[in-house]
C-alpha cells in the first residue's frame, strides 16, 4: 500500500481507499486528484477504508464537525470502538452524512479530515443592500484617480524574446500598487496570464525565455509585493469602517492592474486570464466580478470567504482581527457586517466567467468550507473544482495542480 504524508501538526501516514455504496443523483463538477477515498461525492451511506501509522489493538475514534473546531467542545457525529489491525488497516462505517466536511480523530492524536458532497454546502451570501452601491461608487472614485503608469525596465530579467518591467501606478486614494511584467518584443498580440499574489507572499520576476509568445503579470497591491518593505500585517487595518479597511484599496489595485494591463497595445483582449492562490484567489475573484474583460480564472485555496463560518474553523485571520478589533474598543457583531463588504461569497454571483478552483482537504489557513462557500454561489455556468487530498495550504507545492489549471486556461492561451 501506498504511503502519504499529510501536512498536519500531528505526523499521520496514511493509505486510503473508501467507496460510498450509492450512485450520485446527479453529475459534479470535480474531482480528487490523487483520489484517496477522503472527499465523498455520492450519496451515503460512507465506510472508510484507510491504514494508519498507529500502535495495533483497540482506539477509540471521534467524528466531529469543522464548524465547531473552535468551540470549546466541537460537535461529535460519530463515536466508535476500532481496532487498528497489526498492518495499521482500520475500516470505519461512517454511516450517512450530511454535506460538508468533518475531522476524523483516532486516539487524539491522529487527526485528519474528509468531505462529502461540497457542492450541496449552503452558505447564502449575506451581502447588505448597499453592497453594489458601495463597489460601484468606490470604482467609480478609482477611475478619477490618474494612474500615472511607469514602467522601469529590467535588464536582468530581459533579453531578445521578452522585456522584463517593474511596473508603478496610481489606484485608489492615491496609493501605489503596480507589480512585474514580461512582454514580448516582437510586434503583434499576446495571451496574457495576470498573477494575484497571496498574503506576504514574496514577488518573483519571469524568465523571459520560459514563455516567449505570453505576457505575464505579476500583481503587487499596495504595501505588499514589491512595495512591502518589511510590513507583515494588513487584514486588521482601518477596520473602523467599510470605508477605511486595507481591502478596500487593494481590491481597487486588483482591478486597477487590469486597466492598466489593457491599456498595453501588446494584450490580446480576447485572451486575457487571471489566477492565483490564497489572498490572491481571493483578488482574481473580485477582479472578475468587476471586470468582464478577464476570459476565465483560477482560483486555489481562496482566501476571505464566508467570515462568520471562517472563525467557526480556524483561529487565523478572523480571531486576528477580532483581537485589534477588541483594541480598538468596535463592537464584534458591527465588524462583522462591516466585513460582508468583503467576502468572497458576495463577489461570486458576480463571477460569469469559467472558472477553476483547488482546494486542500488538510486547509488549515482557507478550510474547504470557506472555498466552497464561493465554489458554490459563482454565476458561472461553467466551472470545476480538484479537491487535492493531502495538501494542507500550500497548493503552490503540489506538483499535480498546475497541469490541470493550465489545461483549462489553455482555450484562452
Amino acid at each position: 500500500m501506498k504511503r502519504i504524508l499529510l501536512p498536519l501538526a500531528a505526523a499521520l501516514l496514511l493509505t486510503a481507499c473508501a467507496q460510498n455504496e450509492k450512485t450520485a443523483p446527479k453529475p459534479v463538477t470535480g474531482y480528487s486528484e490523487p483520489d484517496l477515498g477522503w472527499l465523498f461525492l455520492e450519496e451515503g451511506p460512507y465506510t472508510l477504508s484507510t491504514t494508519v501509522a498507529a500502535a495495533p489493538g483497540p482506539a477509540d475514534l471521534v467524528l466531529v464537525t469543522d464548524l465547531s473546531l473552535m468551540a470549546p467542545e466541537p460537535d461529535t457525529v460519530l463515536t466508535a470502538s476500532v481496532t487498528v489491525e497489526d498492518d495499521g488497516a482500520l475500516e470505519v462505517p461512517l454511516g450517512e452524512l450530511a454535506p460538508g466536511f468533518y475531522q476524523l480523530r483516532l486516539r487524539d492524536t491522529l487527526r485528519w479530515n474528509i468531505g462529502v458532497r461540497p457542492e450541496e454546502l449552503v452558505s447564502e451570501p449575506d451581502a447588505k443592500d448597499d453592497f453594489e452601491e458601495f463597489w460601484k461608487q468606490t470604482f467609480a472614485e478609482l477611475a478619477e484617480v490618474p494612474m500615472e503608469a511607469e514602467m522601469t525596465p529590467l535588464p536582468e530579467w530581459s533579453n531578445d524574446l521578452r522585456t522584463g518591467y517593474e511596473v508603478r501606478f496610481r489606484s485608489f486614494g492615491g496609493a501605489v500598487a503596480g507589480g512585474i511584467l514580461s512582454v514580448p518584443n516582437a510586434p503583434g498580440k499576446y495571451p496574457t496570464v495576470v498573477q494575484y499574489m497571496g498574503y506576504g507572499a514574496e514577488p518573483f520576476y519571469f524568465d523571459p525565455s520560459s514563455a516567449p509568445d505570453r505576457i505575464d503579470f505579476l500583481v503587487s497591491v499596495r504595501d505588499q509585493g514589491i512595495f512591502k518593505a518589511g510590513q507583515e500585517r494588513w487584514i486588521d487595518r482601518g477596520l473602523a469602517s467599510k470605508e477605511t479597511f486595507y481591502y478596500r484599496g487593494a481590491f481597487c489595485d486588483a482591478k486597477r492592474a487590469l486597466d492598466f494591463l489593457f491599456s498595453l497595445d501588446q494584450v490580446d483582449p480576447e485572451r486575457v486570464v487571471a489566477m492565483g492562490e490564497s489572498q490572491g484567489g481571493a483578488l482574481t475573484t473580485v477582479a472578475a466580478a468587476w471586470d468582464d474583460r478577464l476570459q476565465a480564472i483560477s482560483i486555489a485555496v481562496p482566501f476571505l470567504g464566508d467570515y462568520p463560518d471562517y472563525a467557526r474553523i480556524v483561529e487565523w485571520p478572523v480571531h486576528e482581527v477580532w483581537a485589534a478589533a477588541d483594541g480598538e474598543g468596535l463592537d464584534r457583531a458591527t465588524l462583522m457586517d462591516m466585513l460582508t463588504y468583503f467576502d468572497m461569497k458576495n463577489f461570486a454571483p458576480q463571477v460569469t466567467c469559467p472558472v477553476i478552483m483547488a482546494f486542500g482537504l488538510q486547509d488549515p489557513t482557507c478550510p474547504p468550507h470557506t472555498n466552497f462557500s464561493i465554489y458554490n454561489n459563482l454565476g458561472s455556468k461553467e466551472k470545476q473544482f480538484v479537491c487535492i487530498p493531502t495538501c494542507g495550504h500550500a497548493m503552490w507545492l503540489e506538483a499535480a495542480w498546475p497541469p490541470v489549471r493550465d489545461a483549462f486556461l489553455s482555450p484562452w492561451q
